[in-house]
């Protein structure tokens, strides 16, 4: 009961800001993705990170793990800044503290994709207080106001990896600079 009134909480403290699509994907620089809580998920999302720098090809990306995660602790093959709040980065009901906020969105981030399927405090703490006006989720994942572009593939029944694909790909081409119109 307290986890919803907190989600709820912080879902009413987005502003919406303005941003241009898809040109705020294709200039971002700095990219902040949240990692899925459950393992089968984070397991499954390993295309989605062999894929993101094509997306993303002059970005910095930083995988924020949920809180006690031992996953990039053993595996991150694509160099990618791996974040895991330890014990003291987390205060009451799972919410992050301040002082981690701070430390993470300086400097700001230019997009925030939340691969996690469901809010969780820790979460939906971050995303609001990240300031970021792009932010892409799943279809099906956790929605307004957390997500400003939610991609959505049209398959019914996909299961995770196939979100995950298609999800990337998408982010891919919407990411992809302008092609250049050729001059004669």
């Amino acid at each position: 009961m307290i986890k919803e009134w907190l989600i709820k909480w912080w879902a009413s403290k987005g502003q919406p800001q303005e941003f241009t699509f898809p040109g705020a994907l294709q200039s971002a620089k700095r990219v902040l993705v949240l990692m899925p809580i459950e393992l089968e998920a984070m397991h499954q999302s390993e295309f989605f990170l062999s894929r993101l720098p094509q997306a993303f090809p002059t970005g910095k990306v930083t995988l924020l793990y949920p809180p006690h995660s031992l996953a990039p602790r053993f595996y991150n093959p694509y160099g990618f800044t791996a974040l895991v709040p330890e014990p003291s980065h987390v205060g009451w009901f799972g919410m992050p503290k301040r002082s981690f906020l701070d430390k993470l969105f300086e400097p700001p981030f230019d997009v925030v994709i939340a691969l996690n399927k469901e809010p969780t405090v820790f979460y939906a703490a971050v995303i609001m207080s990240s300031q970021t006006p792009v932010r892409v989720g799943l279809p099906g994942g956790m929605g307004k106001p957390f997500v400003t572009i939610e991609l959505r593939h049209g398959r019914a029944e996909a299961d995770v990896k196939t979100e995950y694909i298609l999800f990337v790909e998408m982010l891919r081409k919407l990411a992809a600079p302008p092609a250049a119109t050729p001059t004669t």
